[in-house]
């Protein structure tokens, strides 16, 4: 496409005229070829409209020349949509079935719909197509009602286009800062979409208003004409066709996409056509004075102006007997024409249609009413009480909750938060007792007493209001807020509402009813969602830091910080002689939730709030809940259903998120309280320890959440093993040894870059934790009563050492930085990753009295030896001028393998150099490390005789800087060769080992001088020569200074 573009400007801008006229008959072919129906099966048009917008945008005077030609054409081609109106829909349904078969095959609609798409989403026309939008709009709305599937999809990609054309790229709701453009904006530019989308909504109106036809019993005359009439009961139905009949089949096509088109609107001021009155009304309504019931009438009545017939003519009358107010000059541009009909739909018997209602609602109600519409809708709830409907009383709060989600922003100024403290939310939770109050007994009591059933549906929408706008409402209303008597007074209020909620309400109901226990209960629609909302309101109330004072004449205070208020929020004097204070215990509720198993949303949820109190350190909510209650429910959650260890009464949960959260929380208290092996609720340290290593094992089946959860606990509990055995019980402590070891080489193991990321990540956070543990107990922090801990065997540790290394260059960013940070914290300065493993590596210098580190030289030789099989085999691999398809390839590309190599070369010469005095250790380096000089050996044996092979078949294999400069070669002989200063510092401090100098001496030498290798890399030139120059004399003088050993590392920074 580009390329083809670049073409035609250069044809267009071309001083022939048939070079000029070219483009333009392209342009009519490209249009059309739509008309050929089998152009193409792909329903997008294969590249026709890339064609199509190649010769548009080739040049800025071919687009003003050709889009409006190119434009009506296109328009012409969509303005069959092969739609049926109501009076052919019965003629149609007969020729259904034939007009179907022709959807395997494109129309000229649907190619001139995916070209006009692709003009609309291409930047270098976004001012030339502006005018085209509005038409752009119809064309889409109207084709989502056409009888050809194929024609509805395009239509809808179409919409899709046009919705980023005109607001931008979508948002999630939460996200949303509604910096779009407005009602008024967006009509002004386009003001053919004002009557076009009224029309299509009135549309849809009138067909949610036949589902209440349908719904609606049918009255009947007996036969003898007695004139008695009686109610005929309709025949029972199958619930999903009573769905179907009721709801989708009369849903307007076009209902949601101009519901969305409405609801991606910014919200306005007022609108010019208030009138004087209606300004005098707007001010009674922010002085407290709300409009009666909304549903009884209309919301819209708290939001439009009162129209003047004389002034304003009304112009239509639907059949609904619901008026429309459509005026050419006042109210074109007007939003409020709009209002009444979204509402219609709130009520909708359709979930979806009631949502998506509520959010169109919100943009079209100016802020400055927000108030007085939210007060009007709440109180219409309170006022109305038992003769509301379900959906009208959902759709209500639907309506509520996406106007206070729009218009108090954590942004909003101090007069929107004012009226929501004043207004809002005494409305808010005066539907409380209606709505909640009794959730236990599945029926409320509205204001005259009377009995009514809510639903858990509309119970749920009610509980997501409180949550999001009152139960923590001190995080949005409070920040920036100067009046400071406004923010004591929304303290007081706030805090009022979540002891009275936590005292009166939630408490008897999360643990004396059967809420949580009833059978089935979480199948119930919205009943998961209703228990999820309580437990969140009743964790906010926990998480509330005041406190009620009970006095001695029977009167409740609260005590705020420092002040004391009482309950009308006037400030008390203290009396601690005449008055008690109530810390409230939730260890009742949080047991219960915790042991119920039908809503693990609600345990995820305690767990989650648990985890985030202790990792920030909060632990005295932990001295509330009373810690020997909780251990025994964290540990049965960490075994399984055969596992002989712990409290056998209480079963693991069955889900494995709530499972992995419980365990991590109990990692996180045996790394934050002063918790021993005696204080864990389990009979044996070992088989506990045992029981959770055969769920890692493999032996049964462990989810990978709890897994790694696993992983991270056992890191907790490294300590605790460790304080089993006796002291001076040497058995005891080597069987302790064995599984730290086995543990170690199992997170060792889970580093490998071949494993999923979620494991790696585990290991992350087991590594910080042991070490976070081992620092507390070095610095002697542990209470007085601890058993002391034996410490972590020398091999355990090396092997963390390594996985350290490891993680530092993972792949993925998030666990690298994660380390960084560990070390960072720890050393006191800020380390990039880089530099943090640089800093481990160069820093372990064990001492000379420690235990000889085995485990560490040898991995560390391996990594520079390189090589799994044979030197032979590794070297033709390197030189195979094929590669094998499907070839595995290093899953890790951050790592830097020469840099790891120089860095492993680096730690051994230290550790070589501190053990000096202990042959037999060096000795064994010595001698592993020798193993790369064989290497080079052997690989020149191996270069020349391939090169001979290669050579009589014609072959010729060569790198840039001939044969030793090919990647994989380069990177074996770097490893290799300094392998061998290590043979050669290293055989210097054993008296035996002086023949590997000379053998030493001997490679570089037959690499130097072979003429069948010429030319070599220049790098590897150099370290050959320089490398048996340092073994001359090392052999000369017996020594090897380390200096001159680690010396040339180009690619550290040490």
């Amino acid at each position: 496409h580009p390329a083809f573009a670049r073409v035609c400007g250069r044809m267009f801008s071309s001083a022939d005229v048939e070079l000029n006229r070219r483009v333009s008959e392209w342009l009519d072919q490209c249009v059309d070829i739509a008309t050929i129906c089998r152009v193409s099966v792909t329903r997008r048009s294969a590249g026709w409209p890339l064609c199509l917008l190649a010769t548009l945008t080739c040049d800025k005077l071919a687009t003003q020349s050709l889009l409006p030609r190119a434009m009506d054409k296109l328009f012409a081609l969509a303005s069959d949509l092969q739609t049926d109106s109501e009076a052919d829909k019965a003629a149609a349904s007969d020729s259904e079935a034939a007009s179907n078969t022709d959807d395997t095959t494109d129309l000229p609609q649907v190619h001139a719909i995916n070209m006009m798409r692709t003009l609309l989403e291409d930047h270098t026309l976004a001012s030339d197509i502006v005018p085209y939008v509005e038409h752009a709009f119809v064309v889409a709305l109207t084709g989502l009602r056409s009888r050809r599937w194929a024609i509805r999809n395009v239509c809808s990609l179409l919409f899709a286009a046009l919705a980023r054309r005109v607001f931008g790229n979508s948002r999630g709701r939460e996200e949303t800062k509604y910096d779009g453009i407005t009602g008024r904006e967006l009509f002004t530019r386009f003001p053919g979409l004002h009557p076009f989308l009224t029309r299509q909504l009135e549309d849809a109106v009138d067909r949610l208003a036949e589902i209440d036809m349908v719904q609606d019993p049918v009255e009947i005359t007996d036969d003898e004409g007695q004139g008695e009439q009686t109610t005929a009961t309709p025949p029972l139905v199958d619930p999903a066709s009573a769905v179907l009949r009721t709801g989708a089949r009369f849903i307007h096509p076009a209902l949601y996409p101009c519901l969305i088109l409405l609801a991606r609107l910014q919200p306005t001021l007022a609108d010019a056509t208030v009138t004087r009155e209606d300004s005098a009304v707007n001010a009674d309504a922010e002085a407290g004075v709300v409009a009666e019931a909304p549903h009884a009438e209309s919301a819209t009545s708290a939001v439009a102006p009162p129209m003047n017939l004389d002034r304003e003519p009304l112009t239509r009358v639907n059949e609904r007997n619901s008026t429309v107010h459509v005026t050419s000059a006042s109210t074109m541009l007007s939003m409020y024409s709009f209002t009444e009909l979204v509402e219609l739909c709130v009520d909708s018997p359709v979930f979806k249609t009631r949502e998506m209602a509520a959010r169109a609602f919100a943009p079209l109600v100016p802020s400055e009413r927000a108030a007085s519409v939210v007060t009007s809708l709440l109180k219409g709830v309170y006022d109305v009480g038992a003769t509301i409907a379900a959906n009208s009383c959902h759709g209500t709060l639907c309506q509520v909750h996406e106007l206070l989600r729009v218009h108090w922003r954590h942004d909003c100024d101090a007069g929107m938060r004012r009226a929501f403290v004043m207004h809002v939310f005494p409305a808010l939770t005066a539907l409380w007792p209606i709505l909640v109050q009794a959730v236990d007994k599945g029926v409320t009591e509205d204001k005259a007493g009377e009995h009514f059933d809510v639903t858990d549906v509309v119970r749920h929408r009610y509980l997501v209001l409180v949550n999001e706008f009152a139960a923590r409402g001190e995080a949005w209303l409070l920040p920036g807020l100067g009046d400071l008597g406004l923010a004591r007074t929304t303290r007081v209020l706030l805090t009022r509402f979540r002891l009275t909620m936590l005292y009166g309400t939630l408490h008897p109901v999360l643990t004396g009813s059967h809420v949580l226990t009833q059978p089935n209960g979480a199948q119930v629609a919205g009943a998961y969602g209703t228990v999820e909302e309580l437990v969140r309101l009743f964790l906010a109330c926990v998480d509330d830091d005041a406190l009620a004072v009970v006095r001695d004449d029977g009167s409740v205070q609260l005590r705020i910080g420092s002040d004391v208020v009482d309950e009308h929020g006037s400030r008390m004097a203290a009396d601690d002689d005449v008055s008690s204070e109530v810390l409230y215990n939730p260890w009742s509720v949080l047991g219960s939730v915790l042991a119920n198993n039908s809503f693990y949303e609600a345990k995820l949820m305690v767990l989650e709030w648990m985890l985030e109190h202790a990792s920030h350190e909060r632990m005295h909510i932990f001295e509330r809940i009373g810690i020997d209650s909780l251990l025994p429910r964290l540990i049965a959650d960490t075994q399984i259903a055969s596992d002989d260890c712990g409290d056998l009464m209480l079963q693991p949960s069955r889900d494995p998120r709530v499972r992995a959260a419980a365990i991590r929380l109990l990692a996180q208290l045996c790394t934050r309280l002063e918790i021993d092996a005696r204080t864990l609720p389990v009979r044996d340290m070992v088989t506990y320890w045992d029981a959770i290593a055969g769920q890692l094992s493999g032996s049964v089946f462990c989810p990978l959440p709890v897994a790694t959860a696993l992983v991270e606990l056992q890191a907790a509990l490294v300590h605790l093993l460790l304080q089993y055995p006796e002291s001076g019980d040497s058995a005891a402590i080597s069987d302790v040894n064995q599984r730290t070891f086995a543990w170690a080489q199992q997170i060792y193991e889970w580093t490998d870059p071949e494993r999923a990321a979620p494991y790696r990540l585990a290991v992350s956070h087991a590594l910080v934790t042991y070490s976070a543990i081992k620092r507390y107990i070095e610095a002697g922090r542990t209470s007085p009563r601890q058993r002391p801990s034996a410490p972590v065997d020398a091999p355990s540790e090396e092997i963390m050492r390594l996985c350290y290394w490891r993680l530092l260059q993972d792949d993925d960013e998030e666990i690298r930085e994660y380390m960084a940070r560990s070390i960072s914290r720890r050393l006191g300065r800020e380390l990039s990753c880089d530099q943090a493993c640089e800093k481990l590596v160069l820093d372990f210098r064990p001492s000379s009295n420690s235990g000889y580190p085995h485990t560490y030289v040898r991995n560390r030789l391996r990594y520079i030896y390189g090589v799994d099989g044979s030197v032979k085999q590794a070297v033709s691999d390197a030189i195979s001028p094929g590669c094998a398809l499907f070839a595995h390839e290093n899953p890790n590309i951050y790592i830097d393998e020469p840099r790891n190599v120089q860095l492993a070369y680096h730690s051994l010469v230290t550790i070589a150099d501190i053990y000096a005095g202990t042959e037999d250790s060096v000795r064994e380096l010595t001698l592993e490390a020798a193993r790369c000089v064989e290497a080079l050996g052997e690989a020149r044996g191996v270069l020349v005789e391939s090169r001979k092979l290669m050579l009589e078949n014609g072959v010729v294999l060569n790198g840039v800087l001939g044969v030793t400069s090919v990647s994989a070669l380069f990177s074996l002989l770097q490893s290799w060769i300094l392998g061998a200063r290590l043979t050669v510092f290293a055989a210097t401090r054993v008296g035996d080992c002086s023949h590997l100098v000379d053998r030493v001496i001997e490679v570089a030498k037959s690499w130097v001088e072979s003429e069948e290798l010429q030319p070599l890399h220049p790098w590897i030139a150099r370290a050959m020569r320089q490398l048996g120059e340092t073994a001359v004399r090392a052999k000369e003088a017996s020594s090897m200074d380390y200096d001159e050993a680690v010396s040339d590392l180009f690619l550290l920074t040490c």
